[in-house]
């Protein structure tokens, strides 16, 4: 007997639909290969936990709704109790609240509490504790990449504006998740907030991340050290004059670890060959500090301060790699960030043990 019409088609879409499935997997499995789940060095098991935040203190600019800004925030603990320091973290513009998972999982496995924010609108998405997903701006999109084109006073000064209006969003996020986190501990109902010792606060980001974390250990007076992962220290601006950025005179109090790669030290390099005595504000920063110390990553991109590359090195090539082993870089990174803090939050260990390079 002839099929129907109707169940031709159907026979015919479920081909259609089988092909373009198939494609799809093939694809998947090419940007998304099979991946280890990092686990930490450390003698902890570790825990997580999501939390999403209302600042009813701030009105979310990024909309025109008049709902307040909110902050989705994953924390990773010790499952042992006990009392550990507390490390708050920042994604780099259209990062994700795990970009460096590795680096939470090694932090958390060696006796920390790893804070890390969703910053909503500045990340590719950020996922809420009901499911509610937002995206990128497309307007704040735009603005980061409007400094790839040529110098001028007008394209700098664009920059320097957009600069100081990121800055006020993210470390009034950064700011928040601290306090509500220290209220948290006040209470003290439940891990992770009863595990957590105030007296012993790590800030870190990675790009944008990190010139938030450098901003906001300059604003309070809890912090105990930085890491800023690759990020211009744009918070350190504070007016702009012939065409250039002001720098901050005051010295930086708190101790910080400005990381960056070679790569991006040749083009500083060229950068003050072409305009006569400009000055990188991180450098600036450092010869200024009461206690600076930059580390050089050889042949690391951008993205190898995070976990992208190892996860897929297909979608991370696209974005910016180098020709460092992914593997390598983010082990050793971590082992450094790990060093850095332990040194400063816990008085242990020496900083003798980290390289001027990598």
């Amino acid at each position: 007997m002839k099929k129907s019409k109707w169940m031709k088609q159907v026979v015919g879409l479920i081909i259609i639909l089988g092909v373009w499935g198939g494609v799809f997997f093939l694809l998947k499995a090419w940007i998304f290969p099979p991946f280890e789940e990092p686990v930490g060095s450390g003698e902890h098991a570790v825990q997580m936990q999501v939390y999403t935040w209302e600042d009813e203190s701030r009105v979310e600019s990024y909309t025109d709704t008049g709902e307040n800004r909110a902050l989705t925030v994953n924390i990773w603990y010790p499952e042992t109790e006990g009392k550990y320091p507390l490390v708050v973290f920042s994604h780099g513009a259209f990062g994700v609240i795990e970009s460096n998972y590795s680096t939470y999982v090694e932090l958390a496995s060696h006796g920390y509490v790893v804070a890390s924010i969703g910053h909503p609108y500045h990340a590719m998405f950020v996922e809420d504790v009901n499911g509610k997903k937002t995206y990128v701006d497309m307007d704040f999109l735009k603005q980061v990449y409007a400094d790839n084109g040529e110098y001028s006073e007008e394209s700098e000064r664009a920059v320097y504006e957009f600069g100081l209006e990121w800055m006020a969003v993210r470390t009034g996020d950064m700011n928040f998740v601290l306090d509500t986190i220290l209220e948290q501990v006040q209470v003290g109902e439940e891990a992770p907030f009863t595990m957590i010792d105030t007296d012993k606060i790590g800030l870190m980001g990675h790009s944008m991340g990190g010139a938030t974390a450098v901003a906001l250990g300059r604003k309070r007076d809890d912090i105990d050290a930085v890491i800023d992962l690759e990020g211009t220290m744009v918070g350190e601006y504070v007016g702009f004059e012939n065409g250039y950025e002001i720098y901050n005179e005051t010295p930086y109090p708190v101790p910080v670890l400005d990381v960056n790669s070679d790569s991006v030290r040749a083009q500083i390099k060229q950068l003050e060959a072409e305009h006569a005595g400009w000055e990188y504000v991180n450098d600036y920063v450092g010869r200024n500090a009461v206690d600076y110390r930059e580390v050089i990553f050889n042949g690391a991109g951008h993205l190898n301060y995070t976990d992208l590359p190892t996860i897929s090195p297909v979608l991370a090539g696209l974005l910016g790699v180098g020709e460092v082993d992914a593997k390598e870089c983010i082990t050793n990174m971590n082992e450094m960030v790990l060093i850095y803090f332990d040194y400063y939050l816990k008085g242990e260990g020496t900083l003798l043990d980290i390289k001027t390079e990598y």
